[in-house]
């Protein structure tokens, strides 16, 4: 028996009792099966952690076995389409890391950036570095909270701990000058997580979601290219107590970064494709929360082809359903892509060029080679050619084998042939 029909039984238990039970025992008996109800509808749309987060045990086991190695400087690179779940793996991996005396994790995303600026990202991983170590320095403050103190005031908060590297950073944080050479603030950055693990004998792992992105940051407004993956590189090769774990969704980026032999971290991370949830995990996920038939698990993992996002997004919209079927399932499944897809899809769909878009919707209305494409377009197969590798280079198709061509995603390609295609919507 597994924990939901556990607790399914708990609740029937207790409603069978409750026709005999005072009104006001009745009113805190049905608050209680209530609450107990929500504990168990745990779908997400956020990154899926703890018991929201199902399979993956295989990678999980291997990236924790060889993280929480204090003599491992061993990182991980993972890439997969866009919702996938490798948010929720690094976070998972976090969660579980600080269960361990021996690791402090620090997760952090280069799209929580506003500015994109190098400054702000160093000071903000800075802060996020000193925060995860907060517990085992014994520091009383948040790292934002110090950060905004004079200098005065915090060689006092701070003049008593023997962490004096603590003191330093912060010092370097308030008083250096606004044109401070971005390789120095990197160094500063990447250098503190190595000592802050040696000061307090532990191991520090770095947790970056999107990294590729860095290439878009920028110094006096001007990007600063790929040049910022070679500094770290040159960073990373001097760690002996950091280990750095990163994702990406675009391939084009992530063959710059790590996938081609001319990457900067070439071989210096294990590389792992992020793929689809199995049938089998797809139906733990829908039956750790919903009271579900095999028949309706297959329609949702048709519809969601396995991808986490959409398996959550169309458990939590069948929650409010009294009875789940198929044609229940069906009608959500068109209600997401006229409501929900719509904000998801147009924003994507509209970054891209007028070729592309009349290419994509192309290759959702089933033609898939560009002999094909170019004929209904009617464009030279050369010119096809070359918007098909700015797509794939963008992370939106795949070459599936030579000449052949797939949109990445089922549920956008579905959203493109059915509301803005079928629902003969205007393209931008």
């Amino acid at each position: 028996m597994d924990f939901f029909d556990s607790m399914t039984m708990e609740i029937r238990l207790v409603q069978k009792y409750i026709r005999n039970l005072p009104l006001i025992n009745l009113l805190v008996t049905n608050l209680l099966v209530t609450n107990l109800l929500v504990i168990i509808m745990s779908f997400t749309l956020k990154p899926a952690k703890g018991e929201e987060f199902v399979d993956r045990e295989e990678l999980m086991e291997e990236m924790l076995s060889e993280l929480e190695d204090k003599n491992s400087t061993i990182g991980y690179a993972l890439y997969g389409k866009r919702r996938i779940g490798k948010t929720s793996i690094l976070k998972e991996i976090q969660r579980r890391l600080e269960e361990s005396n021996e690791c402090t994790a620090v997760y952090f995303s280069i799209w929580d950036l506003i500015d994109y600026s190098v400054e702000e990202f160093c000071e903000k991983l800075s802060m996020d570095i000193i925060d995860a170590y907060r517990p085992k320095l014994g520091l009383e403050y948040r790292a934002r909270e110090l950060v905004q103190m004079p200098l005065s005031l915090l060689r006092k908060v701070l003049g008593e701990t023997e962490f004096r590297i603590i003191y330093s950073e912060f010092e370097f944080m308030i008083s250096r000058k606004k044109n401070t050479d971005a390789g120095v603030l990197l160094e500063h950055c990447f250098g503190l997580a190595e000592r802050l693990a040696k000061i307090t004998d532990t191991k520090c792992v770095l947790l970056i979601d999107e990294f590729p992105s860095v290439i878009d940051l920028k110094v006096d407004n001007t990007k600063i290219g790929e040049g910022i993956l070679k500094k770290i590189r040159t960073i990373f090769e001097d760690w002996e107590r950091t280990s750095l774990c990163i994702s990406g969704s675009i391939r084009s980026t992530m063959e710059l970064t790590v996938l081609s032999a001319s990457s900067p971290f070439y071989r210096q991370l294990v590389v792992k494709e992020i793929k689809p949830l199995g049938v089998e995990h797809v139906r733990k996920l829908l039956r750790q929360n919903l009271e579900i038939s095999e028949e309706s698990v297959r329609e949702i993992y048709s519809f969601s082809a396995g991808i986490p996002f959409y398996v959550h997004f169309i458990g939590k919209m069948l929650e409010r359903k009294r009875e789940i079927n198929l044609e229940s399932i069906r009608l959500i499944e068109k209600e997401f892509l006229e409501e929900e897809g719509n904000l998801l899809f147009r924003e994507e769909f509209g970054s891209l060029g007028p070729k592309e878009k009349a290419i994509i919707m192309e290759i959702a209305l089933n033609k898939h080679t560009p002999k094909e494409i170019a004929a209904s377009l009617e464009d030279k197969v050369s010119n096809i050619n070359t918007f098909l590798s700015y797509l794939v280079n963008k992370g939106y198709i795949s070459r599936e084998e030579k000449g052949f061509y797939t949109v990445d995603d089922p549920v956008f390609e579905r959203w493109i042939r059915e509301i803005l295609v079928g629902g003969n919507q205007q393209v931008e």
